[in-house]
C-alpha cells in the first residue's frame, strides 16, 4: 500500500491596486503576481462622461483582490459606487482611513 498525498496547492499572492482619482485623471499603481509594480495614468478624454471615465478606469484595474481608492471625497465615493456596480465585489475595496492611527500630539510630556 502506498501513501499518496494530495497535490499541494500553492497559495498565490494577492494582487493589489491603488487608485488615486479625481474628475479628470486617475493614477493606478498595480502589484503584479510576483510583486512587481506598474504605474499608469489615465486622463479623461475631452468629450468623455464621468461615468465612462470611471468605467474605463475600472477596466484598467482588472481583477485585483484588493483595491485601495484615494482622492477627493466626492470623486472617491463616486468611483467606489461605480466599482461596486460594475464588479459586484464591494469586499475588494479596502478603506485605509479607518486603519490610519490618529496623529500623536507632538508636545513634550511634562
Amino acid at each position: 500500500m502506498t501513501n499518496q498525498r494530495p497535490p499541494r496547492r500553492t497559495k498565490r499572492a494577492a494582487r493589489e491596486a491603488i487608485v488615486w482619482i479625481d474628475r479628470d485623471r486617475a493614477v493606478i499603481v498595480e502589484q503584479g503576481r510576483y510583486g512587481d509594480a506598474s504605474v499608469e495614468t489615465l486622463s479623461r478624454l475631452p468629450a468623455e462622461s464621468e461615468c465612462r471615465f470611471e468605467a474605463r478606469t475600472i477596466e484598467e484595474i482588472g481583477d485585483h483582490d484588493r483595491v485601495v481608492v484615494a482622492g477627493s471625497a466626492d470623486a472617491r465615493t463616486s468611483f467606489e459606487r461605480a466599482f461596486v456596480t460594475v464588479t459586484h465585489r464591494p469586499d475588494r475595496l479596502v478603506d485605509l482611513e479607518s486603519r490610519v492611527p490618529p496623529p500623536r500630539d507632538k508636545r513634550p510630556m511634562a
